[in-house]
């Protein structure tokens, strides 16, 4: 027996004698049959290894299919509903990422293609496979059938939703974070903060005070009339007959409430959480009616490694408070799936969005770890067993504080509730299987407000690049910068259009693009760079006439984890179109269009700079080198160059000339509501004259004829009033002549 398990074994016996129990080799039959007790202190259905879900009666099983994987989004396929060992159907593309089964069989399929809206889409099918209904909601962080398996609950920052399965009806009471249904369904109660509400048929019967800041379960019996509750370290039974508090239970230190049932003869079944000393144990605690504690079992454990705290020194390169990874080895860099603030979509020309926050590729189960030592804020899923989340805060304060999050956990091994506190390197959970062989977490640093952040409309706001925090960082790979197409280093297009310009023929306002990819690590997956700059010399001087600016830099902050916030700043960094679309999720290539020209200069992303482009009329025509360099987040850096030929027309260099011998100019210039354009044309000219004003695109805007013209100097008067103000091209065409100019508007 090794010393953390004598420490185990002393603690739990000095427990049991306590209270003057049996041993904890005794195994009581207390759980129904289907129902376990997890290491955390969690109630979890028994499911068989070739399932990937069953109801809490045992009675239904479900395998599936894992397909493509985004960030937030798994393609299930051939999923297959059993009841036993009987085959109920199957549906072959599934619409969504995961899925509740219950006790009558019903399935609700979870699908979060709008996760960056905060939308949930559930669709719901009864046990044959028939659709039965579509709902969604914003904000959704609870979910569950009910007892009879013919209601599905979904709790948002507004509602506590029901959704009858047979009428279809919805009703909805006011929210909680927790919510259980009596035995036949006619009770319903909820707990959130402070305030217990018990429900009969949906309408408020009472209301009790707990005290409770974090409540963690409750259960109600329309047998014993009771209504129970949990937190960390007190269990509350309350009269629904009388509305009165008729028993309190204190835990001992080292143990925590993590789950509540009730039993078959109307006992009160409590999961308990020992951990201490790198012991984890689920303990079984059975009460009566009148609380008296009438079994205390250990029904799993797990040992798991201790760390000792350790903090780095700030780092010198950056601001940020350095953290260690959260998987072991901690001072070892991980493989990034996908970056933060990555263009990410479905491959299309269409639709895209950045990604806010770094996914981390783990094996399946891997054992996750706190970077920093803090107040558990946040404990809840928003989207079925894939997607459990827990937030971890240096401050509990009731204001706004920063913390990490860290989603995608095994729900049976979380090892924190809200309220908890927890230390650099204290095991957290296990990572989720995402994929057929891997997992994945979702890893950032968030800002919110309150001593317990929910899931609403105004949260989990995105603070910045957690790269540029985690310790070490040792990639010695640069960036490459790799071709736009065939004959051109660098992307060139009008901007905010599709029509891409010949690096030799720039003219007018253009958005400079340039395709990157990075690497970080033993990474396979390919990443965008993380910062940019650019800069113009002209030749052949080769004199700098553009300085070096920033393109951009991948860590900007959110005020909230919202795709009104980055699904509209995606084509601000990346170019988007049927021609060059956003990078699938699986790819491990991926193609990169990164904008270097919608930023002014510094490091704040707004959405006005979308009409922020490069003036090549600016400049006088002629050639230019254009720089690009690159730069990851470790301090790698990538360089190159291309010459570009500025073509407005603005030189006094004739185009497609004979002999060079029409000349023009306009004036005035500016001018507000007439113009005259004076040109000079050749002795003995025949033939007609056009003139055509451009926009600063190029695009043919008003064209006029001349009439008679004459040999030598000629002028014709333009109207422009009612033209917008800017700057224009006028462009004068013979036969065998053009020439142009520079006109501007005020």
């Amino acid at each position: 027996m090794n010393f953390h398990r004598l420490i185990f074994n002393t603690i739990i016996s000095v427990v049991i004698l306590g209270f003057g129990l049996n041993s904890i080799a005794q195994k009581t039959s207390y759980l129904p049959e289907n129902l376990t007790l997890s290491f955390n202190g969690t109630f979890q259905n028994k499911t068989d290894s070739e399932y990937r879900a069953s109801s809490e009666n045992g009675l239904y099983k479900a395998r599936f299919d894992i397909g493509a994987v985004s960030d937030e989004m798994r393609e299930l396929k051939n999923l297959q509903v059993y009841n036993g060992d009987r085959h109920l159907y199957t549906i072959k593309e599934v619409p969504g990422s995961d899925i509740y089964l219950s006790n009558a069989g019903n399935l609700a399929v979870i699908d979060m293609k709008f996760h960056y809206r905060q939308e949930v889409t559930i669709n719901l099918y009864d046990k044959n496979g028939n659709f039965k209904q579509e709902v969604k909601y914003k904000y959704a962080s609870l979910f569950g059938f009910s007892p009879s398996g013919e209601k599905f609950v979904v709790g948002t920052d507004k509602n506590l939703n029901i959704i009858d399965l047979v009428t279809k009806k919805i009703t909805s009471i006011e929210s909680g974070s927790q919510f259980a249904f009596s035995e036949d369904e006619k009770y319903l109660a909820t707990a959130k903060e402070d305030k217990l509400i018990v429900y009969r048929n949906y309408k408020k019967i009472s209301s009790f005070n707990t005290g409770f800041t974090y409540p963690r379960g409750i259960a109600v019996s329309n047998v014993n009339q009771c209504v129970y509750v949990i937190d960390k370290n007190y269990l509350q039974a309350f009269s629904l007959e009388r509305g009165e508090l008729i028993f309190e239970k204190e835990l001992t230190k080292h143990q925590s409430f993590r789950d509540i049932r009730l039993g078959n003869g109307g006992q009160i079944l409590a999961g308990v959480h020992f951990r201490f000393d790198g012991i984890s144990t689920g303990i079984l605690q059975v009460y009566d009616t009148r609380g008296s504690l009438t079994d205390n079992e250990e029904i799993s454990s797990k040992s798991y490694p201790v760390f000792e705290a350790t903090r780095n020194q700030k780092k010198s390169s950056t601001s940020y408070e350095p953290i260690p990874w959260p998987f072991v080895p901690f001072d070892q860099v991980h493989k990034v799936w996908n970056h933060y603030e990555q263009h990410m979509g479905d491959g299309s020309g269409s639709w895209s969005y950045l990604h806010q926050g770094l996914d981390i590729e783990v094996p399946i189960n891997e054992p996750t770890y706190a970077v920093e030592e803090g107040f558990v804020k946040l404990v809840l899923t928003i989207g079925g067993d894939s997607y459990w989340r827990v937030a971890i805060s240096p401050e509990q304060v009731s204001g706004y504080s920063d913390g990490w999050l860290y989603a995608h956990l095994v729900d049976s091994t979380i090892q924190v509730g809200v309220g908890d506190t927890v230390n650099i390197h204290d095991y957290l959970g296990n990572i989720i299987q995402w994929y057929d062989d891997w997992g994945h977490i979702h890893f950032v640093n968030i800002h919110d407000q309150g001593t317990v952040w929910y899931y609403d409309d105004d949260e989990w706001g995105i603070n910045f690049n957690p790269l540029l925090a985690l310790d070490p960082i040792t990639d010695e790979v640069a960036p490459v910068i790799q071709n736009f197409s065939t004959n051109s280093k660098f992307g060139f297009c009008t901007n905010e259009t599709s029509n891409y310009l010949n690096a030799n023929d720039l003219h007018g306002d253009i958005d400079i693009i340039a395709k990157i990819s990075d690497y970080h690590g033993s990474s396979d997956w390919e990443q965008p760079a993380f910062k940019t700059y650019y800069w113009l010399n002209k030749l052949p001087e080769n004199t700098n006439v553009f300085p070096k600016t920033l393109g951009q830099i991948l860590n900007h902050s959110y005020t909230y984890y919202s795709g009104g916030y980055y699904e509209p700043y995606a084509p601000l960094m990346y170019k988007k179109d049927n021609a060059h679309p956003s990078p699938p999720w699986m790819n491990y290539d991926r193609d990169y269009w990164q904008i270097l020209t919608n930023n002014n200069g510094d490091s704040i992303a707004e959405l006005s700079e979308l009409q922020l482009a490069f003036p090549t009329a600016d400049y006088t025509d002629g050639q230019y080198r254009l720089f690009v360099e690159a730069w990851d987040e470790f301090g790698n850096m990538a360089l190159d160059s291309m010459v570009v030929t500025f073509d407005n027309y603005t030189t006094g260099i004739d185009k497609n000339l004979s002999d060079g011998t029409m000349t023009s100019y306009c004036v005035p210039n500016p001018a507000k509501e007439k113009v005259t354009i004076e040109f000079s044309l050749p002795q003995d000219f025949t033939g007609k004259v056009n003139i055509s004003l451009l926009d600063a695109a190029y695009k043919v805007i008003k064209r006029f004829k001349v009439p008679n013209p004459v040999s030598g100097k000629n002028g014709m008067s333009l109207d422009i009033e009612g033209m917008a103000p800017g700057a224009y091209l006028y462009k004068i065409e013979t036969e065998k002549e053009t020439t142009a100019g520079r006109l501007i508007i005020l």
